[in-house]
């Protein structure tokens, strides 16, 4: 099944790995995408006599497409749809083995990402530990032991960190080109707003505005969304953070600013960014008492109980962060009440 993917369905397989990285796109939308090219693959196999059986994807088979000419995206996304017909237990195996393969050492980065945002990524999220999915995110193709243990700290944050604490995690998130990335996001969730503020000034110092503003819209608070866009203008990749704002309210921002100019202006449409900014501009002040004391992803609340409805309108990534999140802070409250430390 995995040439069977490879071979005839490149094209969808590209289109599931944008959708998953789109704000607009949920993951609903993203699983029924996902269906379709099932359905396609197994009328494939059935027409032309092919094995319909899923097995775990061969190592030397992907080393195989990776000389011949395959992308790593698409190569991983194939092995993400190979791997959702699979038990847990063999998936696991088939990402050490990855993980443990120099040649495949790019196709396995990608494989680590696009788990943490499969729908199920709450089922997985308690297999792979924070380092690997700091390796998976990094750019870095070394990562040192004391980049390592600075991001394992990320677990320990609370609202009681110190700053030279903070600052090492931030330091290091910034150094492997972790700026806007999951491992970010759930990092400034964990902080307060006084907290979220010493990084963001420590940060203005250090990285451009765009990156500094980044870093401001994944703490999730609401307030700072309208001194994200009064700048918005002077940023060199205003879509960054048109996604970022529509990552936190979600539909929410529908009542801002009209869905077609979000759109536009997320896929770098100048008129649209600047129609964006005005329009979020105008109409803020209207929602300014409703909207500036959340905190959200998504247009959720952090600790809003979702169902499999809420879920599946988020999309990909808010999905991915909202799950790391939840599982963590699960795991801190576990810790905390039993009385032993993280």
């Amino acid at each position: 099944m995995l040439s069977n993917y490879l071979s005839n369905y490149e094209a969808q397989l590209l289109v599931i790995s944008n959708a998953q990285l789109c704000p607009f796109t949920s993951v609903g939308h993203v699983k029924t995408l996902k269906k379709r090219l099932l359905e396609l693959c197994w009328l494939n196999a059935k027409r032309n006599n092919l094995s319909q059986v899923f097995v775990k994807p061969n190592l030397e088979q992907l080393i195989a497409f990776q000389e011949s000419g395959q992308t790593h995206n698409s190569i991983s996304q194939a092995c993400i749809e190979i791997m959702a017909n699979l038990p847990q237990t063999v998936n696991i195996k088939f990402i050490n083995c990855v993980l443990n393969e120099p040649e495949l050492h790019a196709v396995a980065k990608l494989i680590i990402r696009k788990v943490l945002l499969q729908q199920h990524s709450l089922n997985l999220v308690p297999l792979i530990d924070i380092s690997t999915l700091f390796l998976a995110y990094s750019t870095e193709d070394k990562i040192s032991d004391q980049a390592l243990s600075a991001i394992e700290e990320i677990l320990f944050v609370t609202s009681k960190s110190n700053t030279k604490e903070l600052i090492n995690i931030f330091d290091n998130l910034t150094k492997n080109g972790l700026v806007n990335s999951p491992l970010m996001s759930l990092f400034l969730l964990s902080l307060s707003l006084e907290q979220v503020n010493t990084v963001s000034n420590y940060a203005s110092n250090i990285v451009s505005v765009d990156h500094t503003l980044q870093v401001l819209l994944q703490s999730g608070f609401v307030k700072l969304i309208p001194l994200a866009n009064t700048v918005l203008h002077q940023v060199k990749k205003p879509e960054q953070i048109v996604a970022l704002i529509k990552r936190i309210l979600g539909e929410k921002l529908d009542v801002l600013v009209n869905f077609e100019t979000q759109m536009q202006a997320r896929n770098g449409n100048e008129q649209a960014c600047l129609d964006f900014q005005r329009q979020l501009q105008a109409n803020w002040p209207s929602y300014e008492s409703q909207m500036s004391s959340l905190r959200l992803l998504a247009g959720r609340t952090l600790n809003e109980p979702l169902n499999a409805i809420e879920m599946s309108a988020m999309d990909c990534q808010s999905q991915a962060v909202f799950n790391l999140y939840t599982y963590y802070q699960s795991v801190a409250a576990r810790k905390e009440n039993s009385g032993t430390l993280l």
